[in-house]
């Protein structure tokens, strides 16, 4: 995966925390912010939960073992990683989903603030594939824009009908 620099990050984080805010007036009620984008697929709820979800992980699961030399142990079971973290949703009022994203978000943005440049390029293993800290985070962000890219495709449509 391709490098990014930690700035990229921060600011793409920053937009992404904007980007929430707007939904709150994006999607008029609970029944927009729970509705699946598409037939079987997810709901914003479930997404954006999910997203959180990945930060609270890679924040304490992840980035206190990224170190030069390091040897980390491949994702958990994803499949069963992702439906466990948009579960709740279903449960949750949208406001809550999104607070806490923005929290999971922001704490994400703290950690790897202090990362100096040494750290931000340490190389490491994730199973038998070596990777460094910046595209670590890189490929989260691609994951980040694919399901921005699943939600805009909705809000657009969704504004196109009415």
């Amino acid at each position: 995966m391709k490098a990014i620099r930690k700035e990229q990050v921060l600011e793409a984080y920053q937009e992404y925390e904007i980007y929430l805010a707007s939904l709150t007036t994006a999607l008029k009620n609970e029944v927009d912010a729970h509705t699946p984008i598409a037939p079987g697929k997810w709901s914003f709820a479930e997404i954006i939960l999910h997203l959180a979800e990945w930060d609270r992980f890679i924040r304490e699961e992840r980035l206190p073992l990224l170190k030069a030399g390091a040897e980390v142990a491949p994702f958990p079971d994803v499949d069963a990683f992702n439906a466990a973290a948009a579960a709740p949703a279903k449960q949750m009022a949208f406001s809550e989903v999104l607070a806490r994203a923005q929290k999971e978000r922001a704490l994400l943005a703290k950690d790897i603030e202090e990362f100096d440049e040494v750290q931000w390029n340490a190389a490491f293993k994730v199973g038998s594939r070596e990777t460094t800290v910046s595209s670590y985070v890189a490929g989260f962000l691609r994951h980040d824009a694919h399901h921005r890219g699943q939600m805009d495709g909705f809000l657009h449509k969704k504004s196109s009908i009415l």
